[in-house]
């Protein structure tokens, strides 16, 4: 019998034979009966007092009552492991077959990309596209952005070899509960991320590992079969009856009948309008917007009572929900890190943040965002949520005098809405723009972030205060539009198209974009293959 336990929880660090003692007292099994024990996942909660949590999986050759345990340890979770938890979503030789059938995928972020390799390990012709560069060049055109201000609207932080992600923390956290996130981190281990991730109760690459592990996992798609085209942004394709027969890209044309794998990512607007004018159904979603809020990460450390000694850089994570229908809270918070244009479109402004393995710089940022409904923005047509986020991006670019500087205020200012006269040392690079927030965000969201502001100020003093500063704006928290899929994954206008991972509406991070991506090709092996 093998058992998962998680929330377990002490006071001290555990090594699995620690473990196995401790689990010999809650379930009554002699500590002779022939078992085994892995730490999945190690965590410190620091809420309070420090404290240590484990996920552990257990191999006995008892037969125990689960539902005896969780009642009589209040606070752990017992569960039977199935096979499901136990067995990976690819296989581990590639299959061979005759006639294969043929799959595009568009998109090489982390649902293209764990799509590709699922696919073609289960024997499936398999092509893959990518609008933007390869991430060699793709880097080039990001530090051209990062030092001169000049944008490339095909290869920048969002489009390109590994999708956004790969210019971000490189967090691998993500609230779903899944058997196959275990087996995706290893895959990240074995192409050359670092081994801690698998156990880590927050996981993270960094944007410099990541870069080099995208290039490994491309190598690797290559050696299984996969083509990769860089370059080909989808523009048109063409349809028969209730097939799309093939993808035009340019001049280029590429055989899609059997099923496409729709993975463009939730920045890529002119995607949204090409399916929209295809009359695929999409549906405007609830998002958020705000800002970055910068502090010194010194500061942060002290608010966490981090050790001056201790080489990690804290993480925080506020939340103030005002009332049922509002809240504001902070969104992909970097340690360590920098803020950086995520600009995608020649004439709008957008930040995003990121940080390298060490999370070594002096800096602290998070989103802070307030959440946008349907009722906020309208939903007439499936591009209002859209159309809301381009607006509030457009005046961020005015606002930056016509640039890629970005826009910054003072939260001290902010909170009196006066823009600043002078700015805090930052993180940004090309530099900033002294602004008011409250000219360029809409005046809802600035007054949910102002109540918020002044609820963490009073939590915990120095968040709101005079080393804290707002750099806009941040906009692309999740997609704005979901393409509708049925139970099969696919569309009921097209048999053969699949939408997949964050711009589709169905994922939020590497690890979610990836889980949807292997779905997504469980789905096309269950069509073709089952």
């Amino acid at each position: 019998m093998k058992l998962a336990i998680s929330n377990w929880t002490f006071e001290n660090t555990m090594d699995e034979t620690n473990l196995f003692e401790a689990f010999a007292k809650l379930s009554s099994v002699q500590m002779t009966s022939p078992r085994s024990l892995e730490i999945i996942k190690e965590s410190i909660d620091q809420r309070h007092k420090p404290r240590y949590v484990y996920t552990v999986h257990v191999d006995i050759n008892e037969n125990i009552a689960c539902e005896a345990l969780n009642k009589n340890n209040p606070g752990l979770h017992f569960r039977e492991l199935s096979e499901k938890d136990l067995r990976g979503p690819v296989e581990k030789t590639r299959t061979i077959r005759d006639n294969p059938k043929k799959i595009c995928v568009v998109g090489s972020g982390p649902a293209g990309m764990f799509a590709a390799h699922s696919l073609s390990m289960s024997g499936f012709d398999v092509t893959l596209l990518e609008r933007g560069n390869d991430v060699p060049n793709r880097h080039k055109k990001v530090k051209a952005l990062f030092s001169e201000g000049q944008l490339d609207s095909e290869s920048n932080i969002c489009f390109g070899e590994g999708g956004a992600g790969t210019f971000s923390d490189g967090k691998l956290t993500t609230r779903k509960n899944h058997p196959w996130i275990r087996w995706i981190l290893s895959e990240f281990v074995r192409l050359g991320g670092p081994k801690e991730i698998i156990k880590a109760g927050k996981p993270h690459i960094g944007s410099d590992r990541l870069r080099a592990l995208t290039i490994q996992f491309r190598k690797m798609l290559i050696e299984n079969g996969v083509k990769v085209h860089f370059n080909q942004c989808v523009d048109d394709f063409k349809t028969e009856k209730s097939k799309i027969e093939k993808l035009c890209c340019g001049e280029s044309e590429y055989n899609c009948s059997d099923g496409i794998v729709w993975a463009s990512g939730h920045s890529a607007r002119d995607s949204y309008q090409l399916l929209h004018n295809k009359e695929i159904p999409l549906e405007a979603k609830p998002f958020a917007v705000g800002v970055r809020i910068e502090h010194q990460q010194a500061w942060v450390n002290r608010w966490k009572n981090m050790a001056e000694t201790n080489d990690l850089a804290a993480d925080y994570s506020v939340v103030c929900n005002l009332d049922k229908d509002n809240s504001v809270y902070s969104f992909c918070m970097c340690p360590g890190g920098q803020i950086v244009c995520s600009s995608s479109h020649e004439g709008y402004h957008v930040v995003n943040g990121m940080s390298n393995y060490r999370r070594n710089s002096e800096f602290a940022n998070a989103g802070l965002v307030a959440k946008v409904s349907l009722d906020d923005f309208g939903s007439e047509s499936p591009f209002d949520g859209l159309n809301y986020q381009a607006e509030i991006e457009k005046k961020a670019y005015e606002a930056s005098g016509g640039t890629y500087k970005a826009p910054a205020q003072r939260v001290s200012d902010f909170l009196i809405q006066e823009k600043s006269k002078t700015l805090l040392p930052s993180s940004y690079q090309p530099g900033l723009i002294p602004c008011n927030f409250w000219e360029i965000l809409p005046e809802k969201v600035c007054h949910n972030l102002k109540k918020a502001l002044h609820q963490f100020e009073e939590k915990s003093p120095g968040f709101a205060g005079g080393g804290a500063q707002l750099i806009g704006t941040e906009t692309r928290t999740s997609s704005p539009i979901r393409i509708p899929r049925n139970k099969d994954g696919a569309i009921d206008k097209f048999e053969n198209f699949y939408p997949c991972g964050e711009g589709a509406g169905y994922a939020g991070g590497i690890i979610s974009a990836a889980l949807d991506g292997l779905y997504i090709a469980d789905c096309l092996k269950k069509k073709y293959y089952a």
